[in-house]
């Protein structure tokens, strides 16, 4: 996140308006509606990227969510800032193919990253720090404390280690209630 960005809002104004066709079914095995591995070597063609043959067939084996994630995060890219800086057409084929959208793609439904205003700007985030790139008017620490405030992977880390702490405690206070009824009986079998 060393270089400025475009600005957030803008980014998120454009995940907003992005069109219901990115999120209908990838096309997969003669199944599907759409080629996401289409959409992403167009956009890396336009970008200036022409090496794009083996990126649409790595792309279609993608599970489902994680397809819907590069075709927005095409969509969103597809804007004309990152468009006229095609030196970041390396980066991007990166973000679009990233463990981050994976990871994503595990904790977010992809029509949450269009229609809810907090995950639409995780994903502008996430996309931008994949390019090195923080927002417009921020500074690398504001960009970063905003992304993990907003982050829905760790978030959801956090809530299974919570959980399993509950689990673990509620398992300790069940054995020590068990000891303590059958130190109760002992006591009261001796007298």
């Amino acid at each position: 996140m060393n270089h400025e960005g475009p600005q957030i809002d803008a980014l998120t104004h454009r995940l907003a308006e992005c069109p219901p066709e990115f999120l209908e079914t990838p096309r997969r095995d003669n199944a599907g509606t759409i080629n996401v591995g289409a959409i992403v070597a167009d956009h890396l063609r336009q970008m200036g990227d022409l090496d794009v043959a083996g990126i649409a067939n790595s792309i279609t084996r993608f599970p489902v969510k994680r397809q819907q994630l590069a075709a927005i995060g095409a969509w969103l890219l597809n804007d004309p800032w990152f468009l006229d800086r095609p030196e970041l057409a390396a980066a991007v084929r990166n973000v679009l193919t990233s463990d981050a959208l994976a990871q994503l793609a595990e904790t977010v439904r992809p029509e949450q990253t269009i229609s809810d205003p907090d995950r639409r700007e995780e994903f502008a985030r996430i996309c931008l720090r994949g390019l090195g790139l923080r927002p417009q008017g921020e500074s690398m620490t504001e960009a970063a404390d905003r992304l993990g405030t907003l982050d829905s992977v760790e978030r959801e880390q956090v809530v299974r280690k919570t959980r399993a702490a509950e689990a673990r405690a509620r398992k300790i206070r069940e054995e020590m209630a068990s000891r303590a009824a059958q130190e109760a009986a002992t006591r009261y079998s001796r007298e």
